[in-house]
């Protein structure tokens, strides 16, 4: 059987700012060099003349950059219309209320 870890409280000190330094470093620049290494695709190719004996053979990405970008613009217009709808209805209850007020003073 193994022995029971034994837990030490955590202690702050010039090592541990080290560590977490070179580490904060190694993710720093490993990130800069994968973005730094795109690919060399040629993006200048005229997606309407890839269309090779009727087999259309646009990237996919590019066509679900248009969804995504479709569905954006939908979200975006449908919050939008929500938001709206929900003004109309404030404006609608404080009139009301307003409306109701000024009937029980007459009263």
């Amino acid at each position: 059987m193994s022995g029971k870890l034994k837990h030490r409280e955590f202690h702050f000190n010039l090592g541990v700012l080290f560590r977490w330094v070179f580490f904060a470093l190694i993710i720093y620049f490993s990130i800069n060099y994968l973005s730094g290494n795109k690919s060399s695709l040629n993006s200048n190719i005229d997606t309407k003349n890839l269309n090779v004996l009727g087999i259309n053979s646009e990237p996919v990405i590019i066509k679900a950059t248009q969804t995504f970008e479709t569905y954006k613009t939908q979200v975006i217009k449908f919050a939008n219309d929500q938001l709206i709808d929900i003004k109309k209805q404030v404006v609608t209850k404080i009139y009301d209320e307003v409306i109701k007020s000024i009937e029980n003073t007459k009263k």
